[in-house]
């Protein structure tokens, strides 16, 4: 049931309701009425352009099998004609079928569309006499359409037939174009009468709404002395400081008594804001808050997209002599009088307790789940491959490390070093991903995303290299946690299993990755693998294959394999499939082969991504072939995809894995078919 106050409302408001509804009703109908009338009007505009190609087209038949006649009485060959016969035929009649049927034909343009069937007796007779005529035209014309073994009683059949019929076929198709044209006149003149009589209905209910509005305006105004005592009683009994705060930053009229015991201040109507809140606050935030408060006058930016960026939602004011620290939350919302700003209103309160409770929990709840969430993930990873990701990772900041030390001050050397580093981080996130070490993997993203920024800038400066430093710090730093902890994992073991271990935590690494990337992208993936000979191979071999692996798993998965729908369209299985091997060819001789059955590598898409890079010009990208286009998706920064996430976007990842198959001193051999796979098979020896 309606409560009182809602019943109350729709009585004082009733006429109003009734007209709104009955503009709505009345603004659908005209609405509905154009979008009927607009299609039938654009489908007869088909009809009609078709209707006269039906007319050209009896001529052009007709046209035609005389000058095949002719071409047969000079000896020219006959193959021009017989396709341009061919082409012409089949638009005719399947013109004629859309007319008496109704689908889809080829139109005007050379391309697909909908004819719908004729509406009108008239137009129905005129399709039936039509088809009296070209039904046994059709049959005589059926050798001729087979090609060139057709005899000359066949043509001269054909066309004897054409001379006694083709101004009757005109006529007809002339009869049913008028007619088409009558059709499409009506419908047009009911859009208009239509248009006229419910705009008609808009603004008598437009004028009937207008007055309505004003006698509830002249009631309202009996009522606004009694609402503004109201106000007064509430603003005298709220505990947060209330105020409207107008464009020269003044303090309104009314105001909550209780402001100037939240601010500690004296407020007194009409008082600048200003000077009070910069006594209150640090330059910065007083800075900013002013800049943020004229934001909210201004009227470009919508409120909703800036609450974020309020500087004083809590913030630490100075306290006089002897107090303790306090914390206020201002809020700002925007007061609109006739659709513009008139005034902000703004709340304070003294949140002093809140933050300091809130400060306390989060760094008691942050530090709780950092150490359970790393505990838990290392307590399922095996001690030995741990201590192997801990290893690389050690190393890999050392190679950092050096690097800044040694390398030169120049701008380009400067550009190499980033490049290097990229590639040490990328390869450090794909690990640590696929042991589902967030830690690790968050942070060297986090990293990386930095490193990306200073490469697009165009030129890598002395504070960016300070920069990398604190980042590096920060790497050291989650390396002695985690390493404090894997010190106290057990051993892991020897020879053959410790061989079975690496072996399942590399297979397993794969599968943990692909499972990820394919969640995250709502794919279905399955890994398949054959690589037992991973475990024969030296560690440092191995763990190089494991980070091309991981590289190659990544794009296989967010750039290859396709969305389930997408695969069903091309009549494949809804799972894509990734294939991994590793088999020695011979003595000390290996292969090492990562195959997914996706989309396949697009030429085309990688020439256009060098353009929008302005890598290359379009003529240049062009020119270039298509071992060199390929080449383009191992240079540092270079990607494909239209925005860069933990997974893509980067274009790190190949450039990662072309750096691997150096260390390994390998062949790397790239295969792809559009729409069935793609194959990197690396072939390397001991």
């Amino acid at each position: 049931m309606l409560s009182l106050t809602t019943r109350e409302l729709f009585l004082k408001y009733r006429a109003i309701f009734i007209s709104v509804m009955l503009f709505l009703v009345i603004d659908s109908s005209i609405l509905i009425s154009n979008i009927y009338n607009s299609v039938k009007i654009a489908e007869s505009a088909v009809s009609i352009n078709l209707g006269g190609r039906q007319r050209m087209l009896s001529q052009r038949t007709t046209k035609v099998l005389l000058s095949l006649q002719d071409d047969i009485r000079r000896g020219v060959p006959q193959d021009a004609d017989l396709k341009e016969l061919a082409l012409v035929v089949d638009l005719f009649d399947t013109t004629l079928k859309g007319f008496r049927d109704g689908g889809t034909v080829t139109g005007g343009d050379g391309r697909p569309t909908h004819l719908v069937q004729v509406e009108t007796d008239k137009a129905h007779q005129l399709v039936r006499d039509a088809y009296e005529i070209w039904t046994p035209y059709l049959v005589k014309l059926q050798p001729l359409l087979k090609g060139t073994g057709f005899s000359q009683e066949e043509l001269e059949d054909a066309t004897t037939y054409a001379r006694a019929n083709n101004l009757k076929l005109l006529g007809l198709m002339n009869d049913l174009t008028s007619d088409l044209e009558r059709t499409a006149d009506r419908r047009a003149t009911i859009l208009r009468w239509f248009q006229i009589v419910g705009l008609t209905f808009v603004i008598l209910n437009v004028l009937y709404t207008v007055i309505i509005s004003i006698r509830d305006l002249m009631r309202g105004d009996r009522d606004l002395a009694k609402a503004r005592k109201e106000t007064e009683e509430i603003l005298g009994t709220v505990k947060e400081g209330l105020f409207l705060l107008d464009r020269e930053y003044r303090l309104g009229s009314q105001y909550s008594k209780s402001l100037g015991e939240v601010l500690r201040r004296d407020v007194s109507p009409e008082m600048p804001f200003l000077p009070v809140l910069e006594e209150m606050v640090s330059k910065d935030v007083f800075d900013s808050a002013k800049d943020y408060i004229e934001l909210l006058f201004g009227d470009r930016v919508k409120e909703a997209l800036i609450v974020s960026l309020n500087p004083l939602s809590q913030v630490e004011v100075r306290s006089r002599e002897g107090e303790k620290s306090r914390y206020l939350s201002f809020n700002f919302n925007r007061v609109l009088e006739e659709g513009k700003i008139a005034h902000l209103l703004v709340t304070v309160q003294d949140v002093t307790e809140l933050v300091h409770l809130t400060t306390l929990l989060e760094a008691a709840k942050g530090q709780s789940r950092v150490e359970v969430e790393v505990l838990l993930r290392l307590l399922n990873t095996d001690a030995s491959v741990l201590r192997q990701f801990l290893d690389n990772v050690g190393k890999g900041l050392a190679q950092i490390n050096e690097r800044l030390r040694s390398e030169d001050d120049s701008e380009q050397a400067r550009l190499h070093l980033l490049n290097y580093i990229m590639r040490i981080v990328h390869g450090i996130k794909g690990e640590a991903a696929a042991l589902n070490i967030d830690m690790f993997e968050g942070y060297a993203h986090a990293f990386e995303t930095e490193l990306v920024g200073m490469r697009e800038k165009g030129e890598v400066r002395g504070e960016d290299m300070v920069r990398i430093t604190v980042l590096l710090d920060g790497f050291y730093e989650r390396l002695a946690s985690i390493t404090n902890i894997a010190e106290k994992m057990s051993g892991a073991g020897s020879g053959a299993d410790a061989d079975e271990k690496y072996l399942q935590a590399f297979i397993g690494g794969m599968q943990n990755l692909v499972a990820r990337i394919a969640g995250d992208e709502r794919k279905e993936v399955a890994i398949a693998s054959d690589v037992e000979a991973i475990a024969r191979l030296p560690r440092r071999i191995a763990n190089e294959l494991n980070g091309i692996a991981i590289q190659l798993l990544r794009n296989a998965v967010k750039h290859g394999i396709e969305m389930p729908d997408e695969r069903e369209a091309q009549g494949k299985p809804a799972s894509g499939e990734i294939r991994v091997e590793c088999k020695e060819t011979g003595h000390d001789e290996y292969e090492f082969a990562v195959r997914d059955d996706g989309r396949g590598i697009s030429v085309s898409r990688i020439r256009e991504a060098l353009v929008q890079k302005g890598l290359f010009t379009k003529e240049e990208a062009d020119a270039l072939s298509v071992e060199a286009v390929m080449l383009q998706l191992f240079e540092p920064g270079f990607s494909t995809a239209a925005e860069a996430d933990r997974d893509a976007g980067r274009g790190v990842g190949l450039d990662v894995v072309a750096e691997e198959i150096m260390k390994l001193r390998g062949h790397l051999t790239l295969n792809s078919k559009a729409q069935a796979f793609t194959e990197f098979r690396i072939r390397f020896s001991l």
